[in-house]
C-alpha cells in the first residue's frame, strides 16, 4: 500500500512540474505574441528637410502614375487603389488636414503597392512520443509548397506648386495575397496609420 501511495505522489509531483512548465511556456508565448501585435508595420521614411510642412493645410489625391504589373503585381488593381485612397484621405482628415474642393491644394498625396518577395507555406505532419522528461518527435512535409506574394505600400507627398516629392514612406511587406477583402482592408488601414504617424515631420 505504501508503495502505491509513493508512486501516486510521484505522479502528482511530475504532473505539477509539467503543468508549471507548460504554464510558463504559454505565458512567454502570449507575451511575445502581444509584442508582435503591438509593434505595428515596419515603416521607412524620407523627406526634404527644406520643405515647409507647417504651411501645408489642404491636400488632394493624385492618382499614381502607371506602374506596370512588375511593381504591384497581384496588388496593383483598381480595388486596391480605392482602398488605399480611402485610408489615406480618412487618416489625413483625422490629423486636421482638409481635402481641397475645387481649389488649389497645398500638397498632393498618392499611394501605390510594390511587390516585394514571397512567403512560402507547406503543411507538415508530425508525431511524437516521450517517457518522463525525454521525448522524440518526427515530422515530414505533406503536399505541395505554396508561395504567397508579399507587397509593400509606398506613400508620397508632393508639393502642389513645385511638383517635387517632399515626403515619402514605405510600409514594408504589409500586403499578402488574400481572398478575404476585410483582411486586406485592415492591412491597408494599419499600414497607412503607421506611415502617417510621422507626418508631418516633427509632429
Amino acid at each position: 500500500m505504501y508503495h502505491f501511495n509513493h508512486q501516486a505522489q510521484a505522479g502528482v509531483w511530475f504532473l505539477s512540474e509539467v503543468d508549471m512548465r507548460v504554464g510558463r511556456t504559454l505565458m512567454v508565448t502570449s507575451a511575445l505574441a502581444g509584442l508582435v501585435a503591438c509593434s505595428g508595420p515596419q515603416v521607412n521614411y524620407d523627406y526634404d528637410v527644406k520643405a515647409d510642412f507647417a504651411a501645408y493645410k489642404t491636400f488632394d489625391w493624385r492618382p499614381a502614375p502607371g506602374k506596370g504589373a512588375a511593381k504591384g503585381g497581384v496588388f496593383d488593381n483598381a480595388i486596391m487603389d480605392s482602398r488605399m485612397q480611402r485610408a489615406v484621405v480618412a487618416k489625413l482628415e483625422a490629423k486636421g488636414f482638409h481635402q481641397a474642393a475645387g481649389a488649389e491644394p497645398d500638397f498632393l498625396v498618392t499611394a501605390y503597392p510594390i511587390r516585394q518577395g514571397e512567403k512560402s507555406h507547406q503543411v507538415h505532419l508530425g508525431m511524437g512520443f516521450g517517457l518522463g522528461p525525454v521525448g522524440l518527435g518526427v515530422g515530414a512535409p505533406v503536399g505541395d509548397r505554396h508561395a504567397d506574394a508579399l507587397g509593400s505600400i509606398v506613400l508620397e507627398v508632393q508639393d502642389a506648386r513645385s511638383r517635387a516629392v517632399v515626403w515619402r514612406a514605405t510600409a514594408v511587406k504589409v500586403l499578402q495575397a488574400s481572398d478575404n477583402p476585410a483582411e486586406s482592408e485592415d492591412a491597408v488601414k494599419d499600414a497607412v496609420a503607421g506611415m502617417l504617424k510621422r507626418f508631418p515631420p516633427g509632429k
